[in-house]
């Protein structure tokens, strides 16, 4: 240790000497006819390399004994794994081999004990993190059926397209809210889930046909300028009929049709017919095949 000391002081000497020899390299070099700086850095590096050499060589290896010092140190700091690496190179013939073994078997104790304490933890916190989520969720659904019962004021979804399509926006935040709270086991949860599916099916089965008669209505002043004439009726308001002198052409009925069949679709028509005049016996007609009135709105 001694010596590793001393290798360790000389090498702090030399790297005094390469200042000196930096600011005055004659100081250094003084058998040298030339002296220059890098002459005094190379001297130095080679002196250097060779005393980093010798302070490593003299550095005293950790005896079995310190690694067992240390490892008990390690124990008592809860690094049990690193007391475990610390003795693993202690061979089965060395007389503390039963010593290190020992203490390897209790920190893989403390170990295996460390691990269930954060599985533990784990499970713990998912479960308060659980049921704070069964809460948030019923919380939710009783917030969605009170305001249901209190009576909702759809006036405000008519008058224009925008407002109407809120209505719908509407039925799908109803929509997600019930497909999130079906995937709870909580039989609080499942009942207060069936109630607001009840309550808002009923509530689109009233609400639809109103909606479409508004949009024939609002979409029919848009039309207007284009001599087109919207008119929604049939049972439940399913179907809506255009007609206007565009539509003679068949090419100009598919066109029209193919770019107001999605919106038709959202509002659960059941078929659009076209007429090149109002009040004209003959029309052609597309099915649109939508979802009942009865099914929850999925903008999906």
């Amino acid at each position: 240790m001694f010596l590793a000391v001393l290798f360790f002081l000389l090498i702090g000497v030399a790297f005094i000497f390469l200042i000196i020899g930096m600011i005055n390299p004659l100081f250094i070099l003084r058998w040298s006819k030339n002296p220059t700086r890098l002459k005094v850095f190379g001297f130095w590096f080679v002196i250097n390399f060779i005393l980093w050499i010798f302070f490593v060589i003299t550095i005293p290896s950790q005896t079995n004994i310190d690694k067992i010092m240390e490892s008990r140190n390690y124990l008592d700091n809860g690094k049990y794994l690193k007391a475990k690496l610390n003795l693993s190179q202690i061979k089965e013939s060395d007389s503390l081999y039963s010593k290190a073994r020992k203490i390897i078997n209790k920190a893989d104790s403390l170990i295996t004990i460390q691990e269930e304490e954060k599985e533990n933890k784990k499970l713990e916190f998912e479960k308060v993190e659980r049921e704070a989520n069964i809460l948030n969720q019923k919380e939710q659904l009783e917030r969605e059926i009170s305001s249901i019962k209190k009576g909702v004021d759809f006036s405000s979804y008519r008058g224009s397209i925008d407002s109407i399509q809120l209505e719908l926006v509407l039925f799908g935040a109803w929509a997600n809210i019930i497909e999130e709270s079906e995937k709870y086991e909580s039989k609080d949860i499942k009942k207060l889930t069936a109630d607001l599916k009840r309550r808002v099916v009923k509530l689109q089965k009233i609400e639809f046909p109103k909606l479409r008669a508004n949009y024939g209505k609002i979409f029919g002043k848009e039309l207007w300028r284009s001599n087109i004439k919207v008119r929604v009726n049939g049972r439940g308001k399913k179907y809506i009929n255009f007609a206007g002198g565009i539509f003679a052409n068949n090419a100009n009925k598919e066109d029209f049709h193919n770019k107001i069949s999605e919106v038709l679709k959202l509002y659960r028509f059941k078929q659009a017919r076209y007429r090149w005049y109002d009040g004209a016996s003959e029309y052609t007609y597309w099915g649109l095949e939508p979802k009942k009135d009865s099914e929850l709105m999925n903008f999906k």
